[in-house]
């Protein structure tokens, strides 16, 4: 797999818990970044997707005759 080089600067205590956290899994840390920001973007992937379904559920309106919902009421 091709890969692509990106740098960032990230805080102190972050860049503290990323190295004690590859140091404790015998792990390289941009092993762990990618694993990362894998977990990150399909989280955003599935909210967005969600999000879409829901706004797109919210568009279908449907219309319920006031009789029907009467009648309906009536029988529980």
């Amino acid at each position: 797999m091709e890969t692509k080089m990106l740098d960032t600067h990230i805080p102190l205590p972050l860049a503290d818990r990323l190295d004690a956290l590859a140091l404790d899994l015998a792990l390289p840390r941009d092993v762990i970044v990618t694993e990362a920001i894998t977990a990150w973007l399909d989280s955003e992937e599935r909210r967005r997707i969600t999000t879409l379904r829901t706004l797109a559920a919210a568009n279908t309106i449907v219309v319920v005759a006031h009789d029907r919902v009467i009648d309906w009421a009536d029988s529980l």
